[in-house]
């Protein structure tokens, strides 16, 4: 009952906010939302993609047959090194060459995948503090119209506008920081994976390049 209570407050109070920080407000919301949706979109990409390649290759054989095998059945073979591998495994027969070419294509792509939408978080995380700053401008202004008008007598009056531009500078801080943290992450664990899928592709044509056994 106390939660069901809580969800009807935290909507008025949003509300609350949008109404008291104009369309900035609204701005900066609509960035935080998708910022936030992308964060997800982005974690929930590189859990799928994510497979601990050293645990595949360890005790590798150097009969290429031997390995390709293993590594085909493996269930833990998923996401941009399950793509490598096949790769691979397709171009084998015809050489070193070919299986380099091969996988540097493989990685180019799945590079340009694995960093999608990240450069979006961050324009997201730099937007949201400059529409503060177009809220706290808009919120200097409306003061300065009251002041002009009514002079500085009605302290209550001149709230209004103060209030506004805090709040929305407030509101792009929030929403920018931990777009920030996230990011930076987010990029991180991007070029984990992709560093991973490089050593792994340069181990597997090290060992496939072999004549089998």
């Amino acid at each position: 009952s106390d939660m069901s209570g809580q969800i009807p407050a935290l909507m008025e109070n949003t509300w609350y906010l949008l109404q008291q920080g104009g369309w900035v407000m609204g701005a900066i919301f609509v960035a935080g939302q998708a910022g936030w949706y992308f964060v997800c979109e982005r974690w929930w990409h590189y859990r799928t993609q994510r497979c601990a390649v050293p645990e595949l290759l360890r005790g590798a054989e150097n009969n290429p047959e031997t390995l390709e095998r293993k590594l085909l059945s493996d269930r833990r073979l998923r996401g941009v090194f399950a793509e490598v591998v096949r790769a691979l495994s397709e171009v084998r027969p015809q050489g070193r060459e070919a299986m380099v070419r091969r996988s540097r294509e493989v990685l180019q792509a799945s590079g340009t995948r694995l960093n999608r939408h990240l450069s979006t978080i961050a324009v997201l995380a730099g937007a949201a503090p400059l529409l503060g700053l177009t809220g706290t401008v808009a919120g200097i202004m409306a003061t300065f119209r009251v002041i002009t008008s009514y002079g500085v007598g009605n302290p209550s009056m001149l709230a209004g506008g103060i209030a506004q531009a805090l709040m929305v500078t407030e509101a792009g801080l929030v929403v920018a920081f931990p777009l920030l943290i996230l990011h930076d992450q987010l990029q991180n664990r991007a070029d984990a994976i992709e560093s991973e899928c490089v050593a792994g592709a340069t181990t597997l044509i090290r060992i496939f390049s072999r004549e089998a056994a």
